[in-house]
């Protein structure tokens, strides 16, 4: 009987086991939900006048999830501390913290917060407004964000009005209203009474609906006035509980974005930079680095606080990395090296400044076993200066022949450094220039003049080069051959009409600036391309300064306008092609191929 228990208690969790792994067998469910969900009612309504409370609820069809609501609500006007927003079942509750102002309309975007429970469909731009006084503000003013280096669309900018007409509002102030531009660049500030206003945008970090020192900013050079808002048709969902709350948001937020006749506002970044000293590091035991955030104006003056240290000091181009050669055994030795810095850094306003810091550069030593240092050391008696070259099969006729080194140069046998001509089997001595390295003493140039298909060998003698321990190189060969003429094609562009001002330039399929000559009457002519495909590129070189300037706030300047030419340029192989280009032929923000923009990098 056990037994026969036994066997029965096991075939029925068999049974049981097998019903719960086939519970996904037959019906799954209809398709999936993509409705989002819809405001049934709200207390108060949609509209309110006079309002003087501190809590809304909208009630909606579906239970609701807030998804991001921090980064996706905007208030206009805008409040110092935001609302708090929560969900309860089918309930979204607005708890208001700060005091709202007199006859003020106030509006309410959730952006895509608001998303109904199940598969997170957000309701797209729903919006929620009313009024302290006795009317409901209705005009509106829309436009659009372009970045003014790429004209690419910028979302994520707030927008904003002041009705005062003194510029210094902008960075005193928040915005008196405020919007946010979607992914096309497009904003669209609501509930504005009539009046005049001045317009700004700007890139916000500090959430303080103001220019801030290092963000971004856009602004409009003329007054502007808001507009009553066109008439869009309605989308109204087929249900007796339909209020006015959701026919107005539907009609103010959700349809497609019109044809924009408001503003066009250019953002740009200020050519200030913060400058600050990021890191010291000593990842070799000879060797201490100095890095800085950006370019200082000045060098920084070290003076070491080490007894007895031996250095030699170099500098990147950008002076932005400063190098430190410990150059005598006794200084290596030290693994603890302390240096006072007095350098030049930038305070919360971008002012230049000095400072004074102590440096600390640490040397640990890693872990190494009786063969694997006996190993280093032996290695480290041996060593050669190491040399690299450019030189190779494919030398583009338009480079420069380098010769690098890994340590800095100290002295230099000219006599000992030979470059060759091959003629068949022949070498024949061919005559260059050294050209003068800069603060980095560990590149040489060598100046020639290189033929197409020419075959070229640079011959480096032993101990042509010394660094700055002493220590120099085995015998080398670099050959080299340069490409033919058939290897690249010719691009001439001449602008009709012809603009003095403008500067054109080659760009590829990322963005990337390749090439940049002045305009000519008679075209620029870009030599030596590549066969591939490219793209144009012109700005009005305003200032004259040879290159693209950016805007700057307090000499209240726009950027130097940029213009694309609207078509992709294909090269081929021994090819010459000309271009004819009227840059007003096509509107300006349209110009821009489509494949440019959806390269554009994200905004982080």
């Amino acid at each position: 009987m056990k037994i026969l228990r036994k066997i029965v208690y096991i075939l029925v969790l068999a049974l049981f086991i097998a019903g719960c792994a086939n519970r996904g067998i037959g019906p799954q469910g209809g398709p999936k939900d993509t409705t989002p969900p819809v405001p049934r009612g709200s207390e108060p309504e949609m509209g309110t006048l006079n309002f003087k409370g501190k809590r809304i609820e909208v009630t909606f069809d579906e239970y609701l999830q807030l998804d991001n609501v921090s980064q996706h609500l905007l208030m206009s006007p805008p409040q110092q501390t935001p609302p708090d927003v929560k969900v309860r079942g089918k309930k979204l509750i607005i708890q208001l913290q700060d005091t709202l102002r007199d006859s003020t309309t106030y509006t309410l975007n959730f952006g895509d917060a608001v998303c109904d429970f199940r598969e997170k469909v957000p309701l797209h731009n729903y919006t929620f407004y009313f009024s302290t006084s006795s009317t409901i503000d209705t005009l509106e003013y829309t436009g659009r964000v372009y970045e003014a280096a790429t004209l690419n669309p910028m979302g994520g900018i707030f927008v904003g009005v002041h009705e005062t007409m003194e510029d210094s509002a902008f960075t005193t102030a928040p915005f008196l209203r405020v919007a946010k531009t979607d992914s096309a660049g497009f904003f669209r500030i609501g509930n504005m009474h009539a009046g005049t206003y001045r317009l700004y945008a700007v890139e916000e970090v500090s959430r303080d609906y103001r220019l801030s020192p290092g963000e971004a900013l856009a602004y409009a050079d003329e007054p502007i006035r808001p507009v009553l808002p066109p008439v869009r048709d309605t989308t109204v969902v087929d249900s007796p509980a339909t209020d006015s709350l959701t026919t107005d948001s539907l009609k103010i937020d959700s349809l497609p974005e019109p044809e924009v006749k408001g503003a066009t506002l250019m953002l740009f970044r200020e050519e200030q930079q913060r400058l600050y000293l990021q890191r010291t590091i000593r990842d070799q035991q000879h060797r201490i680095q100095i890095y800085f955030s950006s370019s200082p104006d000045s060098l920084p003056q070290l003076q070491p606080l080490t007894d007895s240290l031996n250095y030699f000091l170099s500098y990147s181009s950008k002076r932005d990395t400063v190098t430190l050669w410990l150059t005598d055994s006794l200084s290596i030795a030290q693994d603890s090296i302390f240096i006072e810095a007095r350098f030049r850094r930038t305070d919360s306003l971008y002012h230049l400044e000095w400072a004074t810091d102590t440096l600390r550069a640490i040397w640990r030593a890693p872990k190494l076993n009786a063969r694997a240092k006996a190993a280093e050391e032996r290695k480290n008696r041996n060593r050669r200066l190491e040399l690299k070259s450019n030189a190779r099969s494919g030398f583009d006729l338009y480079d420069t022949l380098r010769l690098q080194c890994t340590t800095p140069i100290a002295t230099i046998e000219q006599d000992s450094l030979h470059l060759f001509e091959r003629v068949d089997t022949i070498l024949k001595p061919m005559p260059f220039t050294l050209a003068p390295y800069d603060t980095l003493p560990m590149q040489l140039i060598f100046l020639a003049d290189f033929k197409p298909e020419g075959r070229y060998e640079l011959h480096i003698d032993s101990g042509a080069i010394h660094d700055i321990y002493g220590v120099t190189h085995i015998k080398g060969t670099y050959p080299m051959q340069v490409k033919s003429l058939s290897d690249y094609s010719t691009l001439r562009v001449k602008l009709n009409p012809y603009l003095p001002k403008a500067r054109i330039q080659v760009i590829n399929n990322k963005d990337q600036v390749l090439r940049e000559l002045p305009a000519d009457p008679e075209g620029a002519l870009f030599e030596y391309l590549k066969p591939d495909a490219y793209y144009l590129r012109l700005y009005l070189d305003e200032n004259g300064d040879g290159k693209w300037t950016t805007g700057s706030w307090s000499e209240k300047r726009q950027p130097e306008p940029i213009y694309y030419f609207p078509e992709k340029i294909q090269t081929k192989s021994n090819w010459d092609f000309e271009e004819e280009w009227d840059y007003q032929a096509v509107e300006q923000l349209k110009a821009k191929p489509k494949e440019l923009i959806k390269a554009a990098p994200k905004k982080k």
